[in-house]
Parts: structure tokens; sequence; C-alpha cells
């Protein structure tokens, strides 16, 4: 008799990309690992569950990181300890336990990988309260730091990407048996194109394949000062082409398209092959986005940071800076001052901090992290 293939479900709310983005690549790895052996399920959670106002969650979140983040980073920050959560716990779980126990009985499963802070705590409870045999994984997606919410007791197991993510959830009361480090998982695409040679990549996405190649990246949804750091790095006078991935906001990329500049300008839209941008590109610049600098990480692409959400972000480019594998430029003028500097043939700058980009790699984060679901569910089963 065939054995029913084990369950699993990542559960993601649409704050953001990184959350989505990390649940994916582990989908995928347990695809490639597992076959037919496991059935991965990725649920979001805001989307498919909770009613108004918190089906807004993703248009509350944009809006709190406007104005250069800081109505975020005062809601982080007040947010931020456990005992301001301690009193924030019993009105969030009022407010969601209907949605999450609607969730958890849709999709029975035998682990349940929570890959968003503010799903932690009620699925922790809402599992307890039913005395249900599944074992609940905290898959954190930040790099270098931690919301206190990620740390709430109850989980099984606690996944995080750096030690000093570790650090922080035991400060936060975890035990450190229960927190292990496995780097944040990237999709497979972007291991396997580091192995590559970029000229043929080169070739096919139109680039110099001699050239210097900068890459501009903004997230998904194409915000912060795109546009100007176009028009600084084009005015600084460097040597390069430009290309420039401006995700969902299309009026940006045709205004980008539009314009004359006084060097190659290639302007992408929305794309599924960043992996492939990646690995053409000598330089990257973007914010400091916890997804792209890991993947940034694994290409050996060295970085330029030109932005940080404060709170979860910030942190990161300390990471990055401290490891010298990045260099942190948080105005347009300073972006240009930084990619004039690093592209100057005559320093071997550029080579030393892809040389520390891929000490720092974790590519394997998304087996291992595939590889503790895969045991959890087995344990579940015997």
């Amino acid at each position: 008799m065939n054995k029913s293939p084990s369950r699993v479900i990542l559960a993601y709310l649409n704050t953001g990309g990184g959350h989505r983005s990390t649940a994916r690549a582990v989908a995928e790895a347990l695809h490639d690992l597992y076959g037919g052996c496991i059935h991965a399920q990725l649920v979001d959670v805001t989307a498919e569950y909770f009613s108004w106002p918190l089906s807004e969650l993703s248009a509350v979140y944009q809006a709190l990181v406007q104005f250069h983040g800081w109505p975020w980073a005062l809601t982080y920050h007040l947010t931020n300890g456990q005992r301001r959560l301690s009193l924030l716990r019993k009105p969030w779980w009022l407010i969601t336990r209907s949605a999450i126990r609607t969730f958890l009985e849709h999709h029975p499963a035998d682990v349940v990988v929570c890959c968003h802070p503010l799903l932690k705590a009620p699925c922790a409870k809402a599992l307890r309260i039913k005395s249900q045999e599944k074992a609940l994984i905290t898959l954190v997606t930040d790099l270098a730091s931690g919301h206190a919410s990620w740390f709430v007791a109850g989980d099984d197991r606690c996944l995080v990407a750096t030690e000093r993510t570790q650090e922080r959830a035991v400060t936060c009361g975890l035990p450190r048996s229960r927190v292990e480090v496995t780097g944040l998982p990237v999709k497979p695409c972007f291991v396997d194109a580091a192995q590559r040679d970029s000229g043929p990549t080169r070739q096919k996405l139109g680039l110099d394949p001699d050239g210097s190649v900068i890459l501009l990246l903004s997230g998904a949804d194409g915000v912060g000062p795109l546009f100007h750091l176009v028009k600084t790095i084009a005015d600084s006078g460097v040597k390069a082409e430009l290309a420039v991935i401006t995700g969902r906001n299309d009026a940006l990329r045709r205004d980008i398209a539009s314009r004359s500049w006084s060097l190659p300008v290639h302007a992408k839209g929305f794309v599924d092959n960043v992996h492939e941008w990646m690995l053409a590109a000598d330089l990257l610049v973007t914010k400091a986005g916890p997804s792209t600098i890991s993947e940034a990480l694994v290409m050996g692409l060295p970085m330029v940071l030109s932005g940080a959400l404060p709170g979860q972000e910030r942190p990161n480019v300390d990471y990055v800076v401290e490891n010298g594998a990045g260099v942190w430029a948080p105005t347009p003028r300073e972006v240009a001052t930084a990619v004039c500097r690093l592209l100057n043939t005559e320093t071997p700058l550029l080579a030393q901090m892809s040389q520390r980009a891929q000490s720092l790699a974790r590519p394997g984060a998304a087996q291992r992290v595939a590889r503790i679901i895969w045991e959890s569910t087995q344990e579940e089963l015997a």
C-alpha cells in the first residue's frame, strides 16, 4: 500500500515580499529533495483568512514604511519587547483567533511552518488549545535581527539565518537548544547560477560581455528613490551599464526607459530571472532587504546598500558592512561616489568584497531547512 505524502503548510502574511520568497525557496527545496513523499503548500493568511481590516495589512505596512520608514520604526520599537508583547498578546489573539482556527482546520498538516512573526503566537495558542498533533516550526525571515514576536514560546524549533539572530532569540527567552542557525533560504536558481560563467548570460540579456554592469533593485513594488539613483549614477561619469529592475512599478520603468542617459540603461519591470541579472552584474545597488542580501551573498555579488527600513533592516547593513561584503551609502550622491570608487579598476576592493560575500553565503540553507521539516514530519508520523 502506498504511503500518503507528509503534509507541510508554510504560512505567511503579505507584508513585504521576503516572507513569501523565503517560503517559496523552502517549498522548492522540499520538492527537489523529497518529491512526491511530501506535499508543501504556501498559504497567505492575509488574503485567504483575514477579514477587514486585517485583510488590509499589506496596505497598512506600505503606509507605515513611507516617510523614510519612521512610522514603521516607531511601531516596531514600541512593540519590540517581551513585556510589551505580553500586553498585546491577548488582544491580538481575540482579533485573529477565528481566522487562525479556520486556517488550521482547512489545512490539516503534519508540520506548520510559521514564516511571519505576527502568526507565531496565535498559531501556537490555537494548536495548544486543540491539542493537535502538529509540529510548529518558526522560520525567521530576518537576517541579522529579529522582532521579539518571532521568539514567543510555543514552537518546537526556531530556525534563524545568523548567529546574531540566534543570540537575539536566546535573549528573548528561547532555549538555545531549540534555536538553530540555518542561513536564510534562497531559491535553488541562485545557487545554480552562482556556479555558472556570466558571459553567456550577459549575451542573453543584451549586455556588454566585457564592460562593467551595475544592477539596481528596489523590491517587488519598485519603491524608493530609484529614479534619482539612476540619474546620479549616470551623471557621475562612471564607465558602466545600468540594469534597473523596477518591479511592479511600470510607470517608473516607462519613465526611466523614455529618457536619454549618458550611459546604457536597461529598464525592466517585474522579472522572474533576478538570478540571471545578478550573475551578469559586477555590483548591486539595493536597499537592505534580507532576501536580496542573502541572494547576493550566494552569488558573491558586492553590494552598495542605498537604504534600510528602520527596525529590522538596519542591522542587516551592519552585518554586511562589518563583514566587508558591501558599503553603506544612504543618499544618491553617496551611492554614486561608492560606485565610482568600487568600479575603479586600479583598486582590488570589488574582488575583495566578492570574496567576503561568498564567505558569508549559506547556499545550502533551503536544503537544510527542508531536511529539518522532513525530520519533523517523520517524528509526527512515528
